[in-house]
């Protein structure tokens, strides 16, 4: 999240966790050459925004 332009305050606040512990955990994942990536069927962290559809996973491709 922070790699797309999120605040360390809106993170926190979509995770649950105190702003330091977010920024915390940041800099060490960057600092051990870390790049972390989830995969989240849907959106269910609202990183997408609350107007946009990503689907719902049911389809099919």
């Amino acid at each position: 999240m922070k790699e797309t332009g999120h605040s360390t305050e809106e993170i926190a606040l979509r995770l649950g966790l105190a702003p330091g512990t977010v920024n915390t955990l940041f800099h060490r994942a960057r600092a051990k050459g870390y790049e972390v990536v989830i995969v989240i069927d849907g959106d269910p962290l609202s990183l997408f925004g609350d107007d946009e559809e990503a689907g719902d996973g049911d389809e099919e491709a």
